[in-house]
């Protein structure tokens, strides 16, 4: 410690004996640690005081007080110092050697042209100036808040960001007049109203929706804590929305019990019981139990996880699992060598085999394990001369693949073949943006097509196949679940001709007609009751004995009514109204009768134009074209708290984690 304290937190810090010291605004011990910079930290971050400016303020500074140069009439260039340096008369400078009649002409001016000349210079005016010197409205220092805790949210940042020396020159340099907030009003202050505001814009949205779905799925952080995060599906005047609900940390076992119990406190909070038509889960059995538990109106099973496990019994055929163990330490190798790129790329560019490097797959996606095959297929000419070439050859990992037959690289192209339709599939279903529940059975059958035994297939493509077929076959199954998916199917106007009998068409005209009823006494009731309270309109009094009551004489009649009395048509019949459930058969008819969409086109829109032409049939649309195919909207969410739960920010608090999230995946 210095003997002379020149450092300004000493001002408001009072120091103790054991190498700490006490603030004198909140009266907290702070370690001194053989300097002031954690006092100084102390000062910024809990108080706004800042008394260690960083040099880039100072640079900036600098460049803002910089001297400026203007050039007169005459040629002559006159230097302006800054505000401090008001004294020092302007200097001039010669352009050019021709100009030095200008020059001398420009000295011998009078007094009064020099301060006309200073007074010229000395009201530069640029937009660091007026800021500087003018007040910021308060609804621009707002403005420019907000778009700081968004850049926050949204870049991930950590809250000291605003407290970071460089981050602070710089919105200085863009704006002196504004003051950025310190870390405790940004954690503690702003961001938390930002999340009570988008909390408060989505309940709203979830108060006018009619029906709703959900996704879920769990993820771990860094340090083993287990986190479940809800989305929620829903139409909003026609556009589908997908936003973040809640991601609570689990501080039970995950039993189906306890997950039931954390879905109906999320539900109860967001108002939405009742509301849920579907929720789509992993295939865990405690998801599927709890979905069950928590009254969701169907519980189905994730299509991307689907599509995984049937995929995972393409890896557990022997053959294949031998020719994996064969090529992976050849990767591997290829990889992490230096000198062993150096040599494949060598023979790549020999053997004209295009220049790409090897992939690697990870056990727990088993895409990369058909993407790895499939490039060590087309690499395969490089890397067997590679692996024969004098320098790497006595290598151990290539002691197997050097005794690869044509029959083993056959295996791995069939495998390429068998497995090429999953993928895509898989593919398909993570990249949707709208990966809707009418999606499943048509690509179910798709797949299940595929994988049926051919006579012309060779055993390991038949082994291959029926480990497939089998799980597939297993899936999906359930009757309340098979009947849901068959009518979302009937429902999305890409896959409608996929359902062949009229069982389908029957269940949906039953469900328009008794949702139609429902609605219908669900108003009259809600009529009654609002007839009820206004009705503030007295019973006349009941006639007294002996009272006469005055007889009104009868209105007097206007002369159009004389002219045309007794001409009124009479009315002999009415055509009675067409019965509903023909209404909703009607409608069924005219909307098969469409021509079907194209895959890639947009289902929701197509009902959105034709809600109008078929009101009755669009209503109970709008149940299934929310239901998810996969809760791949949920996973999406396990990189992003990746980002957020870092290793530097591993203890965050799980309501912070919960708020930066929601913030993160809902704000615009």
């Amino acid at each position: 410690m210095p003997k002379h304290k020149k450092s300004k937190v000493w001002m408001h810090m009072k120091q103790l004996s054991d190498g700490k010291a006490m603030c004198k605004h909140c009266n907290m011990v702070v370690v001194i640690s053989g300097g002031t910079s954690n006092l100084a930290r102390h000062l910024s971050r809990h108080h706004g005081i800042e008394t260690q400016p960083h040099p880039a303020g100072k640079i900036m500074e600098k460049l803002l007080m910089a001297p400026t140069s203007t050039t007169t009439s005459a040629g002559v260039t006159l230097t302006t110092q800054s505000d401090t340096d008001n004294d020092a008369p302007p200097l001039p400078s010669i352009g050019s050697s021709s100009q030095s009649s200008a020059v001398a002409s420009t000295s011998t001016m009078g007094s009064s042209s020099q301060s006309s000349a200073t007074a010229s210079t000395s009201t530069c005016v640029n937009p660091f100036t007026l800021a500087h010197r003018g007040k910021m409205p308060e609804f621009k220092k707002q403005k420019i808040t907000v778009s700081v805790c968004k850049y926050i949210v949204k870049s991930l940042r950590p809250y000291h960001t605003v407290e970071n020396p460089y981050f602070r020159a710089m919105v200085h340099e863009l704006n002196p007049a504004y003051q950025l907030p310190n870390r405790h009003d940004v954690s503690e202050r702003l961001i938390p109203a930002m999340y009570k505001a988008a909390l408060g814009s989505l309940k709203e949205d979830l108060k006018n929706a009619d029906c709703v779905s959900l996704t879920g799925d769990g993820w771990s952080s860094r340090v083993a804590d287990h986190y479940m995060t809800l989305t929620v599906h829903y139409l909003k005047d026609w556009d589908l929305e997908c936003k973040v609900l809640q991601t609570l940390k689990a501080e039970v076992q995950q039993t189906g019990e306890n997950i039931t119990v954390e879905i109906d406190q999320c539900l109860a909070e967001f108002g939405l019981e009742g509301k849920v038509t579907s929720m789509t889960t992993d295939n865990a059995r405690a998801m599927l139990n709890a979905t069950g538990l928590a009254g969701v109106g169907m519980s189905l099973g994730c299509f991307a996880h689907t599509l995984n496990l049937a995929a995972q019994k393409l890896l557990e055929v022997k053959a294949l699992t031998t020719l994996l163990s064969t090529i992976r330490p050849v990767i591997t190798y290829f990889r992490k060598s230096y000198l062993g790129k150096l040599v494949l790329k060598e023979k790549q560019e020999g053997l004209n085999v295009p220049a790409n490097s090897l992939l690697l797959d990870c056990k727990t996606r088993w895409n990369s394990t058909y993407l790895m095959i499939e490039r060590f297929i087309q690499q395969y000419p490089a890397v067997m001369a590679a692996t024969m070439d004098e320098r790497i050859r006595k290598k151990e990992q290539f002691k197997k693949l050097q005794r690869v037959s044509d029959n083993d690289f056959n295996k791995m192209e069939t495998f390429v073949q068998v497995a090429a339709l999953l993928y895509k599939m898989t593919t398909a279903m993570s990249t949707e943006q709208r990966p809707t529940a009418g999606m499943v059975l048509p690509t179910m059958d798709k797949l299940k097509d595929h994988f049926s035994a051919s006579p012309n297939d060779s055993p390991f493509a038949a082994s291959l196949k029926a480990g497939v077929l089998k799980d597939l076959n297993k899936r999906y199954q359930g009757d309340g679940e098979r009947e849901f998916l068959e009518e979302a199917t009937a429902l999305d106007a890409r896959f409608k001709t996929f359902c062949k009998g009229e069982d389908v068409w029957d269940r949906l005209c039953h469900k328009v007609t008794a949702k139609h009823d429902k609605d219908l006494s669900i108003k009259k009731e809600a009529n009654l009751a609002k007839m009820d309270d206004g009705n503030t309109e007295t019973e006349p009094e009941p006639e007294k004995e002996g009272q006469v009551t005055a007889v009104k004489a009868p209105k007097k009649k206007s002369p159009l009514d004389e002219i045309f009395h007794g001409d009124e048509v009479e009315i002999t019949s009415v055509t009675p109204p067409v019965p509903l459930r023909v209404r909703v058969q009607n409608e069924i008819g005219r909307y098969r009768a469409m021509n079907k969409l194209m895959p890639s086109q947009d289902t929701v829109l197509f009902w959105k134009e034709n809600s109008t032409g078929l009101p009755l049939l669009s209503v109970i649309a709008r149940q299934y074209l929310t239901a998810q195919a996969s809760s791949v909207a949920s996973e999406r969410i396990f990189s992003t708290a990746g980002d957020v739960v870092k290793a530097e920010r591993a203890c965050l608090e799980p309501g912070n984690v919960n708020m930066l999230i929601f913030l993160k995946k809902n704000l615009p």
